[in-house]
């Protein structure tokens, strides 16, 4: 445990109704931590840091992740259980996952073998569109965001703050990029699994905000390269969620999680999320494994009305 964990105050002592155990992981805007309810429940509980609390745009943001991840209630998106406020400190509790991020897997493991891979896919495809079938789009898939847990791996989508209506825009900080640029983009599903598959992200020898560039300009090098025994088939198939033109991407998050099982020869992933209300299938998003464009996906992001997504 690092000397910055034993000094933490919060460890050993109760917040927002929780006693709070460890340190679970620290990103730039927050932390997570262990803590235990007063039904006994482990829960990961998200704490804003103090700075962005005090930002009245980066609280209505957090409030409205929060806001959007108590309607989503899918086997694939990790379900919030109470969302508040203590001392000017934004919290939001989530069901606990006793597993690892895919991201941790990633860095023990280096690649997942191709059945592995398909079935965390089908998993992530099918959060994402449970989200879209609220109206939301999320927009920092990456393999720290994906969930794993049990034997089998199931994979569980988290992290919603990067979430969008698809009817209005993103709150944002002036001159702040908006998550993380390997995986920017909704087509990021598509980048995950390029790095599942082959140990590195697409353009993971590119540095700095040349990846911008890459990522709306150049083809990532072919898998197979990289990882010889890939099937060319299933190669070509892994690459098309990351195709410059929408034309040419799969139209839903679950399709192409369907077209990798077909390619991979396993077994089929599930049709896309039904439409609240009825037993039709929600309207595909303009392209929930790409984005609406890679364009605004992978812009630096100057202020909030910059936001608005291009239309094609």
């Amino acid at each position: 445990m690092s000397s910055s964990t034993n000094d933490d105050p919060l460890i050993g002592n109760e917040f927002g109704g929780y006693q709070v155990e460890s340190l679970l992981g620290e990103g730039g805007m927050g932390k997570v931590y262990l803590a235990t309810g007063q039904d006994q429940n482990r829960i990961a509980l998200k704490l804003v840091k103090k700075d962005y609390a005090a930002d009245e745009t980066f609280r209505r943001r957090f409030s409205r992740e929060a806001r959007i991840a108590q309607t989503v209630q899918h086997p694939n998106v990790v379900p919030v259980v109470a969302v508040g406020e203590q001392d000017g400190i934004p919290f939001m509790a989530q069901q606990f996952i006793d597993g690892e991020s895919l991201g941790d897997k990633l860095k023990r493991e280096g690649k997942l073998d191709i059945p592995t891979a398909v079935r965390i896919c089908t998993d992530v495809a099918a959060g994402l569109e449970a989200l879209w079938a609220t109206g939301m789009v999320h927009r920092d898939v990456k393999p720290a965001n994906i969930l794993l847990s049990g034997s089998e791996g199931k994979g569980y989508i988290t992290d919603f703050g990067l979430a969008k209506d698809t009817q209005g825009s993103i709150l944002t900080l002036p001159g702040q990029a908006l998550g993380s640029m390997d995986y920017m983009a909704l087509y990021a599903l598509g980048c995950v699994m390029y790095e599942s598959l082959t140990g590195r992200p697409p353009f993971g020898d590119v540095q700095g905000m040349r990846i911008l560039w890459a990522q709306l300009q150049d083809q990532p090098k072919n898998p197979c390269e990289l990882r010889p025994e890939l099937p060319e088939e299933f190669a070509r198939v892994m690459m098309v969620a990351m195709e410059k033109e929408r034309d040419k991407r799969p139209a839903r998050a679950g399709e192409y999680a369907e077209m990798l099982a077909q390619a991979a020869g396993v077994a089929s992933a599930p049709g896309p999320a039904s439409a609240p209300g009825t037993s039709e299938p929600a309207p595909g998003p303009p392209d929930p494994a790409a984005g609406d464009s890679i364009r605004s996906s992978e812009t630096r992001i100057s202020d909030a009305s910059s936001l608005r997504d291009e239309e094609d």
